[in-house]
C-alpha cells in the first residue's frame, strides 16, 4: 500500500534529507553522516524507502534474525552476487558496495551494529570520500541504537498511516467507515491489509476477531519485538488504555511500585507507544499523564487483552459485545481525540491574539436558558475572546439548518458571537447548508475526517 501514495514524514521530510546529501549541505559536507528512517514496526518504512528509490540502483540488504557470522558471510554473498566482484569479509564488502552503488538501504542494522569488526568496517569503508560518498540510509525501529557507524545521523521518522493517507488508500470508503478502519488499525499497514471491502464495517470487526488475524496477533508480537520480558510492559499499557494516566493511578492499577513504573513509561515512551502530557489535576495544579499514542492499541488492551480464551474459541456473545463496543464508543473517542488535536493547532495557526497558556481539553458544558439546552465538548475563554469545541456523536450528523441556529444562538449566550471562533466535527461530510454559512461566517469552521491527522 505504501507504494501508491505520498507518505507524511515527521520533521524534516525525507526529499530534504536526499536533497542535503546530494547538494552536500550541513553534515553532509563535512562530517561521516548517513540517513536513519526511525519508525514503529508496520508502519511501511522499508516498503517507503524502496519505492522512493525504486529509479535508482540501489543495494538493499536485511540484518534481520542473523548473528554476526552469518550476517558477515550472508553480506559478503550478496555484496559478490550483485556487483561481481568476489569479497569475503565486512570491510571488502562495504568498501565495494561503497562505490558501486549511489544509494544504500539497510535494514535492521541494529542486530549487528554493536559487533566491533562491523563497526570499524562501516566507519572505515563506507564513507572515505565526501565528495563522492553514497547516500546510506539506516532502517530501524525507534529504540534501535545505531552508535558508533558514523559522526552524524539525519534521522527521520515515519509514522503509521495517517487518516488522509488511508483515505487515499480507500478512496471507496465513506468518511465514517474510514475513521472506524483507522480506529481498529491504528493506520499499521498490516492489519489495514486484511480490510475486506467487500465486506461492511461491523463483519470486517468480526473478521478481525478471529484468532489468526493480525489484529489480534500484532501488539502482543510487536512488545515481544521490543522487550525481553514484555508482560510487564502489557499491564502498564492495560492501566493506562483502562484510563489510568498519572504514575500513581498506573501504580495501584498493575500494583507495580512507582519507580518500576517510571522506568517502564520510559521505555514505552522511547517505542512510540506512550506520550507523556500535561492534565490539570483536581486542585487546579499540572500533572504528567500518560497517554497511548495509537487507538489500535487502546482498542486491543481494552477488548481482546483480557478475552484472548474466549476469542480463540469464538465467544459469539463476546464478539458481538466488542463489535458494538467499537462502534458505539471508540470510533466516537478516536474522533474526539483527533478533533481536539486538530482544534488546538487551529487555535495556535489562526487565532493567536487567544492567548491560551495551557492545551485546550475535552471538557464538556451545557449551554441553557429556559427550555432551550446546547451541549459543547468544550469552552475556553481569553478575556473577550472564547474559542467553543462541537464534535457530533451520531455518525448521521452532518450540521443542517436546525442544528446550525442552535449551535449560534448557544454561542452568542456565552459570549459575543464575533469574538468567538466555534470548531465543528463531523464523521461524514457536512450539509451544504453548513458549508455554505461557515465560507460566509469567519466564527464558525467545519473540519471533516479528512482534514483530521494522525
Amino acid at each position: 500500500m505504501a507504494e501508491i501514495i505520498k507518505r507524511t514524514i515527521k520533521g524534516e521530510p525525507f526529499w530534504e534529507t536526499f536533497r542535503n546529501w546530494y547538494q552536500q549541505r550541513n553534515t553532509w559536507q563535512t562530517e561521516k553522516t548517513v540517513c536513519v528512517l526511525r519508525g514503529l514496526t508496520g508502519c511501511g518504512k522499508t516498503t517507503f524507502l524502496r519505492h522512493y528509490f525504486r529509479e535508482r540502483k540501489a543495494f538493499y540488504f536485511t540484518f534481520s534474525g542473523l548473528e554476526e557470522g552469518l550476517a558477515e558471510r550472508l553480506f559478503a554473498e550478496r555484496v559478490s552476487a550483485e556487483t561481481g566482484v568476489v569479497v569475503s569479509d565486512w570491510a571488502e564488502a562495504i568498501r565495494v558496495i561503497s562505490t558501486k552503488y549511489r544509494v544504500i538501504l539497510l535494514d535492521d542494522v541494529a542486530s549487528i551494529s554493536s559487533y566491533k569488526r562491523f563497526q570499524k568496517a562501516f566507519y572505515e569503508n563506507m564513507i572515505t570520500d565526501i565528495s563522492t560518498r553514497p547516500f546510506v540510509a539506516l532502517i530501524a525501529q525507534p529504540p534501535d541504537d545505531v552508535t558508533g557507524l558514523a559522526d552524524a545521523y539525519d534521522t527521520n521518522w515515519l509514522d503509521y498511516f495517517s487518516i488522509p493517507e488511508v483515505m487515499k488508500l480507500y478512496p471507496q470508503l465513506s468518511k465514517y467507515d474510514t475513521l472506524g478502519l483507522c480506529t481498529v488499525s491504528g493506520g499499521i499497514a498490516w492489519i489495514m491489509r486484511e480490510f475486506d471491502m467487500a465486506l461492511n464495517f461491523e463483519d470486517n470487526v468480526r473478521k478481525m476477531l478471529e484468532p489468526s488475524s493480525m489484529f489480534i496477533r500484532f501488539m502482543p508480537e510487536l512488545l515481544a519485538r521490543y522487550f525481553r520480558k514484555s508482560d510487564n510492559y502489557h499491564r502498564i499499557l492495560h492501566a493506562i488504555a483502562s484510563g489510568n494516566h498519572s504514575v500513581s493511578e498506573i501504580g495501584k492499577f498493575t500494583s507495580f511500585a512507582y519507580n518500576k513504573c517510571d522506568n517502564y513509561l520510559a521505555k514505552l515512551i522511547v517505542c512510540g507507544l506512550v506520550k507523556a502530557g500535561k492534565a490539570e489535576s483536581k486542585r487546579g495544579t499540572e500533572k504528567t499523564a500518560y497517554v497511548l499514542t495509537n487507538s489500535y492499541v487502546r482498542a486491543w488492551y481494552n477488548y481482546v487483552f483480557l478475552h484472548q480464551t474466549e476469542l480463540r474459541i469464538g465467544s459469539e456473545e463476546l464478539i458481538e459485545s466488542i463489535v458494538r463496543g467499537i462502534v458505539d464508543k471508540e470510533i466516537h473517542a478516536f474522533h474526539l481525540q483527533r478533533a481536539f488535536v486538530c482544534a488546538n493547532e487551529r487555535v495556535r495557526e489562526s487565532w493567536a491574539s487567544l492567548e491560551i497558556g495551557r492545551t485546550i481539553v475535552r471538557a464538556p458544558k451545557v449551554v441553557r436558558a429556559k427550555n432551550f439546552r446546547y451541549t459543547f465538548d468544550a469552552i475556553e475563554r481569553s478575556g473577550d475572546k472564547a474559542v467553543f469545541i462541537k464534535v457530533f456523536e451520531n455518525p448521521t450528523e452532518n450540521c443542517g439548518r436546525v442544528e446550525l441556529e442552535k449551535l449560534r444562538k448557544a454561542v452568542a449566550m456565552v459570549n459575543t458571537y464575533y469574538d468567538s471562533r466555534v470548531f465543528i466535527f463531523s464523521k461524514r461530510r457536512f450539509s451544504d447548508y453548513a458549508v455554505a454559512e461557515a465560507a460566509r461566517d469567519d466564527v464558525i469552521s467545519p473540519v471533516e475526517v479528512d482534514r483530521l491527522r494522525g
